[in-house]
């Protein structure tokens, strides 16, 4: 080591900083074993043991090719930045077409819910309208039953209380009053004068010895006008008729009534499923935010290496790789540069 520094100071024509720096590489090179020398290191303890051979030249050459090798290392370190940079550029494009599509996929999904419930109000109004109808013709269709019902029942009393109790009664046959006692129902629920209704009330009670000119004549004034209201009854007829016409209106209106509730319930079935739908758009457009979001941090992020990296290239080389061009011409900046090359072999290693 003493031989190699006496070689040093021979150096003449290099500064005192320069032959500092020598000194240092000599020593960090040969106090290594040589098998855990990196190159530059082995580099370093073969200059050595040139002894009087050595130079500025020799100087420049290594640095040299470790400044190359830094600028190549950092080089493709920019070029790997700009990849990447660019993969999360398609990357992030990629999830902004995926979050358009979420936003036009939500839209359209929304625009077939208010459909879907439209033609579900319509339904559903149309449904109401048939509900009505049918409970009308329902209604209709009793109607006429009670009035055939009605009609068959009082006309059947008409006609036994005219052709068999009021002679058995006028006559004074032994049964005559189970006779007076169903005629007295039957005029209470039909229509007739009232002072008829009091008069017959009456007269019908009593026997035959015991009725008088007014009550005889009452009694026959009563057989009179139950005839002529069993003439005036329309024929039951007709009022099957009116039934069976009801109950065809009534299986018309059934029948549309289903058809509507069919209706109903398909487009309350298509209104349930146009809100799902309408949910899992939102969800998806709320994961492509998401992506969106996550592409986009990451591309901030690699194109904040990008720059990082260009930066420390372009530093180096307009830094380090000049100086190194300057050491290439030696001449009276050479020693200027000694101290600048000093620091960064320190940073290299």
């Amino acid at each position: 080591m003493a031989d190699v520094e006496q070689a040093v100071d021979k150096l003449l024509d290099v500064s005192e900083s320069g032959r500092q720096l020598l000194r240092l590489l000599v020593r960090k090179s040969m106090r290594i074993c040589p098998e855990e020398r990196h190159r530059f290191q082995t580099l370093g303890a073969e200059l050595a043991k040139e002894d009087r051979k050595w130079a500025a030249g020799v100087l420049t050459q290594l640095l040299g090719q470790a400044f190359h090798d830094s600028q190549k290392n950092l080089r493709m370190t920019c070029q790997k930045a700009a990849e990447e940079a660019e993969k999360f550029q398609s990357f992030t494009k990629d999830r902004t077409k995926e979050l358009q599509d979420a936003k036009e996929g939500f839209s359209g999904a929304i625009a077939a819910f208010r459909s879907a419930k439209t033609a579900f109000l319509q339904d559903n109004k149309i449904l109401q309208s048939k509900r009505k109808a049918l409970d009308e013709v329902e209604e209709e269709l009793n109607r006429h039953r009670s009035k055939l019902a009605e009609v068959a029942g009082c006309k059947e009393e008409l006609q036994l209380a005219v052709e068999r109790r009021m002679p058995a009664i006028l006559e004074g046959s032994s049964d005559f009053l189970s006779h007076a006692e169903a005629v007295l129902q039957l005029i209470g629920r039909i229509k007739l004068e009232d002072s008829l209704k009091d008069a017959a009330s009456s007269s019908l009670k009593m026997t035959p010895e015991k009725r008088g000119p007014f009550d005889k004549a009452t009694l026959e004034q009563l057989s009179g006008a139950l005839s002529k209201l069993l003439e005036a009854i329309p024929s039951a007829e007709a009022e099957r008729l009116a039934v069976q016409d009801a109950e065809a209106a009534r299986e018309i209106a059934s029948e549309a009534f289903a058809d509507a509730r069919h209706s109903q319930a398909r487009s309350a079935h298509c209104l349930r499923l146009a809100e799902i739908e309408v949910r899992e758009a939102q969800s998806a457009e709320g994961l492509a935010t998401e992506s969106l979001n996550d592409a986009e941090q990451e591309l901030a992020k690699s194109e904040g290496q990008l720059k990082a990296a260009g930066g420390i290239l372009k530093a180096f080389e307009e830094g380090p790789m000049t100086s190194l061009e300057v050491l290439d011409r030696p001449g009276p900046g050479f020693d200027a540069w000694i101290s600048f090359w000093s620091l960064s072999i320190c940073l290299l290693w």
